[in-house]
């Protein structure tokens, strides 16, 4: 059975691609899931006036984002870890907690770029491998959706 995806699909398709899919997957799972319609004549005229507004709206997306990442490149987030001497070596300081990946996320959406372009931001997800445990300036790469990826910079000092 000819069908027209709706959404992308690991797999088999991405989103308003024609397939060629058994009567039986077509029929028992991806039509009565949303996931695709029948390759009517109809259908694909409907499709390709949908996948023209889709593509305008992504492409109008994609521009927005990059605007939000030159003003995050600017953006520098501050956090404050409590430090005491180690017990070990009476001279060096130890950094007591972290900052972690929900940490940045939760300052990033305080922050009045989100708040501006919360529409265009459906998820954020710092990339980061491991807590930050060490004072200093760090630079952490934030995922905005749509392959945009711009790196902010977080500052972590003592607490007074």
């Amino acid at each position: 059975m000819k069908i027209i995806l709706l959404e992308d699909i690991k797999g088999l398709g991405k989103k308003f691609e024609a397939k060629e899919v058994k009567d039986g997957y077509a029929k028992n799972f991806l039509i009565p899931k949303n996931l695709a319609k029948a390759a009517t004549a109809a259908n694909l005229k409907a499709i390709a006036q949908q996948k023209t507004i889709w593509e305008r709206q992504e492409k109008e997306l994609i521009d927005n984002l990059k605007k939000i990442t030159t003003q995050l490149e600017g953006v520098i987030l501050d956090f404050s870890l409590k430090v005491g001497q180690s017990a070990q070596s009476g001279d060096s300081m130890s950094v007591f907690g972290s900052v972690s990946a929900s940490e940045i996320e939760k300052a990033l959406k305080g922050l009045d770029i989100f708040q501006k372009f919360s529409k265009e931001i459906k998820k954020v997800e710092v990339l980061l491998e491991k807590p930050i445990k060490e004072l200093g300036e760090h630079f952490v790469e934030i995922d905005l959706g749509k392959g945009i990826k711009p790196k902010i910079k977080i500052k972590v000092h003592s607490q007074s």
